[in-house]
């Protein structure tokens, strides 16, 4: 048997490493594809199921805790009063901040 001369092509091996590098992109590409499409909305609806039971079960074990949108809605109004009343006592309040400062100035003129 006679020695052989191997010749090692680079740019070949390069090229084949790339195509099938991007081959294994591909098929990662394709597996999470198939993932979004098929699993997602299979686990998004067990999600939403165990959300809708532990919303359930907090409402069975704290009746009073239960918020109706009636009483949103009513808090919301209580909300808007006790600001615009803050708001009119801090008006008044410099208003007569106001009026003692220019008192005092008319003093000293």
């Amino acid at each position: 048997m006679k020695h052989q001369q191997v010749n090692v092509d680079y740019w070949t091996m390069g090229k084949t490493m790339m195509v099938y590098a991007f081959l294994a992109v591909l098929v990662w590409l394709m597996l999470r594809l198939f993932q979004v499409a098929f699993m997602l909305p299979r686990r998004l609806r067990a999600q939403q199921y165990n959300v809708q039971n532990a919303l359930k079960q907090l409402q069975e074990r704290y009746p009073d805790l239960n918020i109706t949108q009636e009483e949103i809605d009513n808090l919301e109004t209580d909300v808007e009063k006790m600001l615009n009343e803050d708001d009119d006592e801090n008006k008044t309040e410099a208003e007569k901040s106001k009026t003692a400062v220019i008192e005092e100035n008319k003093k000293e003129l």
